[in-house]
């Protein structure tokens, strides 16, 4: 039963303006705005922007990793069952070869359904090697680590998207 996040109490945001750096006098007797006065305020800013959207970047979170998890159990259905079809295609076309009563369209179905089982299951082993991680990443809130299976993801998308290039939208 999953719960739902605690969203913390706004804060009201005020903005830099509202926030006039302090002016301090300098060695020289001359009144200034100091840097570090204006980064504080702008950072301050920052930090209430992001409490403010704590509940938003968690749902994201949260939503990423149930996706990335439906995705490797959908991954686990198709494999189980594309290799059971490679398997028996193996089998069934050097013996669909030899007889001549089977029309060559036929012939030509299942070598094209065993070139595209072997796409799957390459485009799966591309999966098993990136979605881990990409799960780890999410679980630990490990950025970095999103970062660098970026590319991975993009090219497993890429393989999908090969294997099935026009896809109905």
């Amino acid at each position: 039963m999953a719960t739902q996040p605690k969203t913390p109490p706004r804060r009201t945001v005020t903005s830099t303006a509202a926030r006039k750096p302090k002016t301090a006098p300098a060695r020289g007797g001359e009144n200034y705005v100091h840097f570090s006065d204006k980064i504080v305020g702008a950072l301050n800013n920052i930090s209430d922007v992001i409490e403010d959207n704590k509940g938003t970047l968690d749902s994201i979170q949260d939503m990423a990793l149930q996706l990335t998890r439906t995705i490797s159990l959908l991954r686990e259905v198709v494999v189980k069952y594309v290799d059971m079809v490679e398997n028996v295609l193996e089998v069934l076309i050097p013996i669909m070869d030899k007889i001549p009563l089977i029309p060559d369209r036929i012939i030509d179905f299942a070598k094209d359904a065993h070139e595209l089982a072997g796409k799957i299951m390459k485009a799966n082993e591309l999966a098993v090697k990136v979605l881990p991680g990409v799960e780890q990443s999410l679980l630990t809130a490990d950025v970095g680590g999103l970062q660098a299976s970026t590319r991975d993801v993009a090219g497993l998308t890429k393989a999908l998207q090969e294997i099935n290039p026009n896809p109905k939208k």
